[in-house]
This record gives structure tokens, sequence and C-alpha cells, in this order.
């Protein structure tokens, strides 16, 4: 689709009919063009050689079985989208496909053999330029600019130009022009139909004018005729040939259709009463004495979802296909569709007018599933509970019904409170995965949002919408199921983003935060970033403090704070929101200077509240209970051990080994590491010696169950090297941790340090 809104002159065939003859763009980027076959990795290289003839037998095109788009068609070959975004070129004489892709919005197509792929424009607005590739000759490609913004359509390499001011110029090699005789700014701006170097424009007029056709010469860079809408009526079906400009004008009260005919350069135009008040007419789809359109056997406008040839005089209607998705005028002024037939299967149609003077289908490329009955899928049931508890949950079963199981599903979860989107497909064809045994189709979803395996982050609390789209095999029209549930999570160590995966926080040497939104990646068993925000987070100078501490949910809310000891000896609070949120810290107290170590994040009296311990210069441990209370967030101070002098760090770890509460781990002026499991009263029984070698690390950091086993685990950093850790929890005292495995999060990028990790 188009950036913003695509607004073409677009016409529903039934359920889900997408037509524009011209441009479509292309939001996918893919890869560079011209590329070798879809399965390879595509490199530059010269364009697609000539087609000596068309093929008679159908090609094969299994890319578009998920379903997709026809971009433009020009004389040996065309072009298409698959359901994945792959954009492809496919010649009519072999059926060869070469991927192409632009590094910006996308693949362009006509009615034409140029396709145009596009360059965004770096950290800015638009297109900075695009490349246009002639598919019938090989030429060599031409790259030019003088891009504003981005591409609103274009015929073959003239392409129109929308700036940020909603005004349309023409960019062509020879450079950026205004358009003579077009009212500009419009809100959106297509192309209905072409012919080389002439486009026709469906223009949506302004405050003071209305819709109109323009015709375009692209060659003068001028609008050469105006055909307005009347008052009443909507323009509909739009063609052109070289010596006239046709329409149809539908009623808005009583849906009777009009055929309007104008010829080349006169502003007389004729109306005629068409006898069919139902049909929808396809944009270039008139062919010679016939109108293609889409119609409704309830209405008597012919197939539901299909497409007929309609007469302009008396006569009968010509079906042609029982269900089409995608229409593209090509070069020849014949018509490809992508769509079905009961007896041939889906793929990809031409139409044209036959030796018998009617409009006829032919198939001329396959997606491979053999032909059965067009009979459309149903939506039966879901298997989504209102409420998922995702607590130590790795994975959750979601499934949905349909009439059959020889479907493709997108599915879609989007985050009410946030707008997040989750979004996958399963594709049981290509894969042999996504069909359970009852005959449902789904995911086993690990919690998670995210766009096709991109920007995956945990899935934060609170309502979602669900969209599941099944597309059958058998080419018929797809169906849409919606739903809601509810992610449920209880407040979780060290998660200030209230998605139940640890957050962890890095402080650069000019005093920013970053923070990182951790994931647990299933795939490679690896602890990843999910999400890293960078040195906007809770603003200040946090070099201001000498010691920080993330010290669990002790104000009260769903996530996690922070407290951070100034140099003067003052505890501040910064109360957990989101990780984003800019916050104001609260002062808690003062004298806090005496002490060496402070340890919280966990829960060490088994109140349900996290603690915080201290160690003063003598060596004296004390518990601070945590309250619950923003403004007085810990109870006085209880000593509860000596001899801590010993330590040069302590973590408070969670329940890692399985005792009545949370954890400590200490780490001696030697490198050893020290475990001293929870009593559940703020004491904690004889330390268990964990290993050596742990002077290696600069930060230990208590981070809380990562990889969603249940159990909390440890993140340690190495400032020297810039090499981070995550060693899982294990629930074994004796061993409380497994081997440790390398990860990216809290590693400084190139060009930062980080001095401390917590």
């Amino acid at each position: 689709m188009g950036l913003g809104e695509e607004h073409t002159l677009r016409t529903a065939l039934s359920r889900r009919v997408s037509m524009s003859v011209g441009v479509v763009l292309a939001v996918v980027a893919s890869t560079p063009f011209l590329g070798p076959a879809a399965t390879a990795a595509p490199t530059p290289t010269a364009a697609v050689a000539p087609a000596a003839e068309t093929a008679t037998a159908p090609i094969q095109v299994p890319f578009l079985a998920s379903g997709g788009d026809v971009l433009g068609a020009g004389k040996t070959g065309f072009l298409t989208r698959d359901a994945d975004g792959v954009e492809r070129w496919t010649r009519y004489s072999d059926g060869v496909s070469k991927v192409v892709g632009g590094d910006g919005y996308g693949v362009l197509g006509s009615a034409s053999d140029i396709v145009v792929t596009t360059k965004a424009r770096l950290q800015r607005y638009g297109i900075e330029s695009a490349t246009a590739y002639d598919m019938e000759t090989g030429a060599a490609p031409v790259t030019f600019g003088g891009f504003e913004g981005y591409v609103r359509g274009g015929v073959g390499a003239a392409l129109f130009d929308e700036d940020t001011d909603n005004n349309i110029r023409l960019v062509t090699k020879d450079g950026s022009r205004d358009i003579a005789g077009l009212e500009n700014p419009v809100p959106w701006f297509s192309v209905s139909d072409s012919l080389p170097d002439t486009a026709l424009v469906l223009h949506p007029g302004n405050e003071t004018t209305g819709r109109s056709l323009l015709v375009v010469d692209l060659v003068g860079a001028r609008v050469s005729e105006k055909y307005p809408e009347s008052a009443g009526v909507t323009m509909t079906g739009a063609s052109l040939t070289k010596d006239r400009v046709v329409w149809v004008e539908k009623a808005k009260a009583d849906g009777k259709t009009v055929l309007a005919t104008a010829g080349r350069g006169s502003t007389d135009v004729t109306r005629v009463p068409l006898p069919y008040d139902h049909i929808t007419p396809v944009d270039g789809g008139l062919m010679g004495d016939w109108l293609v359109a889409s119609g409704d056997p309830e209405t008597g406008g012919g197939a539901a979802g299909g497409l007929s040839a309609y007469p302009l005089a008396d006569g009968t209607p010509v079906e042609l296909l029982d269900y089409a998705e995608d229409i593209q005028k090509s070069a020849d002024g014949t018509l490809l569709v992508l769509g079905t037939t009961a007896d041939r299967g889906p793929g990809v149609y031409r139409i044209a007018v036959g030796a018998d003077g009617k409009p006829a289908a032919e198939l001329i490329a396959s997606t491979g599933e053999p032909p059965a009955p067009t009979t459309p899928i149903s939506f039966t049931s879901a298997a989504v509970p209102a409420a998922l508890d995702l607590d130590g949950v790795a994975k959750t079963r979601l499934s949905w019904k349909f009439s059959t199981t020889k479907a493709d599903l997108t599915i879609e979860f989007k985050h009410r409170a946030s707008g997040r989107l989750f979004r996958t497909a399963v594709r049981p064809r290509a894969t042999g995965t996504g069909v359970y045994p009852d005959g449902s189709l789904g995911i086993d979803w690990a919690g998670e949002t995210g766009w096709d395996g991109n920007f995956v982050m945990a899935a934060r609390n609170g309502a979602y919408d669900w969209k599941v789209t099944a597309r059958p095999w058998n080419g018929m029209p797809s169906v849409t199921a919606t739903g809601s549930f509810e992610v449920k999570r209880s407040p979780q160590l060290h998660d200030d983003s209230d998605n139940g995966s640890p957050d962890v926080f890095a402080r650069r040497t000019t005093g920013d935060l970053d923070a990182f939104d951790t994931r647990w990646d299933d795939a490679t068993g690896r602890l990843v970033t999910g999400y890293k925000y960078t040195s906007a987070v809770w603003g200040g100078d946090w070099n201001t403090y000498d010691r920080i501490e993330s010290a669990g949910d002790i104000a009260g809310t769903q996530v996690f704070d922070t407290v951070a000891r100034d140099k003067s000896g003052v505890l501040w609070l910064h109360q957990g929101d989101h990780v984003s949120t800019q916050h104001s810290p609260t002062r808690i107290g003062w004298g806090w200077g005496i002490y060496n170590q402070l340890a919280g994040g966990s829960d060490l009296t088994g109140d349900g509240r996290a603690d915080l311990v201290a160690v003063d210069k003598a060596g004296g441990l004390y518990l601070y209970k945590g309250t619950g209370s923003a403004s007085a967030p810990f109870a006085p101070r209880v000593k509860t051990g000596w001899g801590w002098e010993t330590y040069n760090q302590i973590t408070a770890v969670g329940n890692v080994a399985g005792g009545p509460a949370g954890d400590l781990v200490a780490r001696d002026k030697a490198g050893v590491l020290w475990l001293h499991l929870g009593k559940g009263d703020g004491t904690y029984a004889s330390r268990v010696k964990i290993g050596a070698g742990w002077n290696e690390y600069t930060d230990l950091v208590g981070i809380g169950d990562a990889n969603k086993d249940g159990r909390p685990d440890l993140y340690v950093r190495a400032a020297g090297t810039n090499k981070a850790y995550f060693y899982a929890g294990t629930g074994n005292w004796r061993a409380p941790f497994a081997p440790r495995a390398a990860t990216q999060v809290g590693v400084a990028p190139a060009g930062t340090t980080y001095n401390q990790v917590f």
C-alpha cells in the first residue's frame, strides 16, 4: 500500500478486491534489484533480457499461493508482491522470476516493462532517489533524484512526488517539475489508468473544488484535459484510450449507473444509462464494447466476489472468474488478474477479447494449487482464553477453527493502551506446522509482541484485541475473525516496563541512562535485547549518585523502583513507571553515607514486599523492610549480621536456591562468590561457596526470571572487556547457577562507555 492512506481509485470486488491501474506503491522494502532467483540472496545485476514470446502453458508462481498483489504488467512480464512482501518480476516466456526491491518505500510498476525501485532518505522524510529498470531491453538502469517527499504513483519512470505540503510534482530523469494546470495542495493523489507518456489521474480537489479526472501529459508536465465529478454521483471505473476517456457514474441516491464518454481533447461528455446498477467497474476495464466489473448475485450483478464482462449494448454478461483479488492493466491493453476458477485453480489470469468478440480469461501463471471447488471459507470458533496468566510461562497455545485446514493465517494482537502490535503468519503448506490434532490452526505464543520477527519485545500487561485472517489455498476470498484477551502478569523483579521481562539500566560516563528491555529468545536460548531506550531515560545527571540499586517494587506499583544515594549521603527514590518516562526523584532520607554496600530488589522476609539490605563500614548487615509506601518505603533498620566487610559486592537475587525467601550472593575480595540462603526472616543460613574468579565482573545484578522457567537468574558485566553474561538460576542451593552464556544486553556500543549497569 502507499504511505499513509493510498487513496488510489479503487473498487471493492466483494470482500477484498483491490484494483488500481497505474502504479501501486509497496511499503515493504525488499532486497537490492535485480538478483538471482528468489531462493538466493539477491545482488544487483543487469535487468532481465527481453522475452521471445508468451508461453501457452501456465508458468508457475508458487510464491503467490498464499496471496499477494499484481503490481504491474508489461509486454514481457509482470510484477508481483507476495504475502511476505517480496516483489518479483516474472517473464511470460519461461516463467523465470527475479526478486526486485528498493531501499526505501518499495517497488513500483505500471502498464509497462519499467520497474522502479526507491531509496529512502536517511533520517529524513521521504525518498532520496529512484532507479528505473527497463525489463524489456535490459538497458542500463537510470537513477534520478529531485524528490521532496513520497511517491504517489506514476507511469513507467515518470513519478508523481508529494511534498510535506501535499503539493504534487512530476519527477523524471530530467528533474522535478511543477505540473501546469494542477490544483495544489491535494490530500491524496492516484493514477487510475495510463498510456505511454499519459496518466489518467483521480484528483480529490480541495476545499472549493470537487473531485475530477485529469489527463496528465507526462512529456509536457501539464494537465491536458479535466472532467469534474457531477453532483450526486460517484466516479468509478475510469479508462483511458488514445481516442477517449471513459468512466462510470453511480448515483448516490438510487445506485443507477451511467457510462460517461468524452473524446480526447474535448470537454463534451456523452452519458448513456447502463442496464447494470449493481456492478463495480474496474479501472482500465473498458475492453472494446465490454466493461469489466465485479458483481453480486444477490443484487443481480454476477458471481459473488467474481469478475464478469458486461456488454455496453444489449447482450448477456460473460463470467470470467469465480473470484478476483487484484487487477492490473497490461501494456497491450489486456488485464492481469490474481484470481481463481473452479476448473483451473488459483493464479494470474489474462483477460482479453477473443476471436468471437467476447472477453475471456486465460490462466497464464498457476500457483500450483490444483483445481478445487470454489467454496468460501468460514470461521467456526476460537480457542483463546479471556485471560492469559503468563507468569513463568514459556508458550501458550492459541488456535482458531475454520471450515478447512487448507488455509494460511495472518495473526495480529494489538495492545490497546500502547498500540504495540504482534503480527505473524502460519503457513502449514510451506512449513508443515500450525495444524493441530483437533483440526484447528494456530500458534504457540511466546508472550511477545513484534512484527514478523522484527522489534520483538515481551508483551505488556493489559487488554489486547486479536484479528486472525484465514486465506484458503483454493484462491477464494479470505475470512477474518476478531476477539480480545487480557495478559496478566504479577510484578516481577527488575521489570520496569510491565511486560514480565527484566529491564537493565546502564549509566553512561556522561551521566545519561540507557535502558535495555530484555527478551528471552527461545530459538537460540539466549538473553537478548527486545528494545533499547538510549540516553532519554529518567532525566538528569546520574553521576551525582555514588550508589544506585534496583530496589524492586517498594512503592506499591506494578513495576520495580530504583534507589540512589548522592555523594552527600541522601537516599532518593526513583519510582518505577516505564523505562521511557521521565521521573522526578523523591527524597527518602539522609545519613546513608555510612554504608559501603546496598542490595535490594527481592523479598527477603516472605511478606511479599521487596526489601533492602545495607552493610556499614564496620561490616554490620542491616535489613530495611519494604513498606509499600512511596513516601516512606522502608521500615526502621534491623541489624541481622556482622563480618560482612569481607565482601566488596552484595547482590539480592531472589529465591535462587529453593529456600523460604530471597537469597543473597556476596563476592569476597579474593573473587570468590558465596551464597547466603535466606531463612525468610531477614537472616541467612551458613554461606555456601559458589565459585572463584568472580572479580572479572564489574556489576552483578539479580535480574529476576529472565528465561521464563520460574526461577530468578543473575546478570553480570565485565567493564574491562565490555562483555556481559547470563547465569540461569537452577533452584539448587549446592549449585545455584548454570554455566554462563554470553549476552549483548548492557554491552556498550562503539563510542560509548558505561560506568555502571544495574
